[in-house]
């Protein structure tokens, strides 16, 4: 069961993030008919460990096998999603990845993948690039140019 609950005053999500980084590029995606990007990854289960939630994400989604190399970013993020108007109350462990191989990259920098029946396009953008566009949690606008040596704890609202 996936850790995320509706109350009246909103949804609470408890999940994971991987950042795959490859060339000095981003591996980011987008959901067909929304108008932003995210970084792949997903809801934790209940007694599951986020490191293993956040391979297991990336497995479904992509398909691929992953290496965790650390733990980058605890985030809590506050937000109205943009399409169903439902107020968010998310806290994120982002985890920076390592690729097992490089199967993924001969897919391009732009590729579709149909994860039982969403249609998410994945998209290799470089650090300039993804300032320029719609990405959520924003911090990462900033912060993925300046990677942390410890775990960092950041808050939006």
């Amino acid at each position: 069961m996936d850790i995320s609950f509706k109350t009246t005053e909103g949804r609470f999500n408890y999940r994971v993030a991987g950042l795959l980084v490859h060339d000095e590029k981003l591996l980011i995606m987008q959901d067909k008919g929304q108008p932003y990007y995210y970084v792949p990854g997903g809801r934790i289960r209940m007694n599951e460990k986020s490191e293993d939630a956040v391979k297991r994400e990336i497995k479904e989604e992509l398909g691929i096998e992953v290496n965790v190399n650390r733990m980058l970013w605890v985030n809590e993020n506050f937000f109205k999603e943009e399409s169903f108007h439902e107020q968010f109350h998310e806290v994120c462990f982002f985890y920076l990845l390592e690729l097992k191989d490089e199967e993924v990259l001969k897919k391009g920098s732009k590729f579709v993948v149909d994860e039982n029946g969403k249609t998410h396009t994945y998209y290799w953008k470089s650090l300039d690039e993804i300032n320029n566009i719609n990405l959520y949690p924003q911090f990462l606008k900033e912060k993925m140019s300046e990677i942390p040596p410890h775990i960092k704890h950041i808050v939006e609202t």
